[in-house]
């Protein structure tokens, strides 16, 4: 896992795998070790918690506790922040809209 440059909290390292890039869709795994890192979406992503612990707090402020299990969409446009407390591991889809 390569560290995140745009780290603000701690030194998380992230590592993600592409399985599928046809069209406007996209699939793959990320992991991410603890720490806190802000992120915009230029793509519609829906993914589903493998392993792990995370908050994420949209621009507005609102902020979710996101853990294994879990299914989230951040729609295209979406920025906020992500602050990993459990090492995670998610797949992801990506589309283009």
């Amino acid at each position: 896992p390569a560290p995140r440059p745009d780290a603000d909290y701690g030194e998380p390292r992230g590592a993600f795998a592409l399985h599928y890039d046809v069209g406007p869709t996209s699939f793959g795994v990320w992991t991410c070790t603890p720490g806190g890192f802000t992120g915009n979406r230029s793509k519609t992503k829906v993914f589903h918690v493998l392993e792990g612990v995370c908050f994420l707090t949209n621009s507005d402020g609102s902020s979710r506790r996101i853990a294994s299990g879990d299914t989230v969409v951040l729609p295209k446009g979406w920025s906020g922040r992500w602050d990993v407390v459990q090492t995670i591991k998610i797949m992801s889809v990506f589309m283009e809209e």
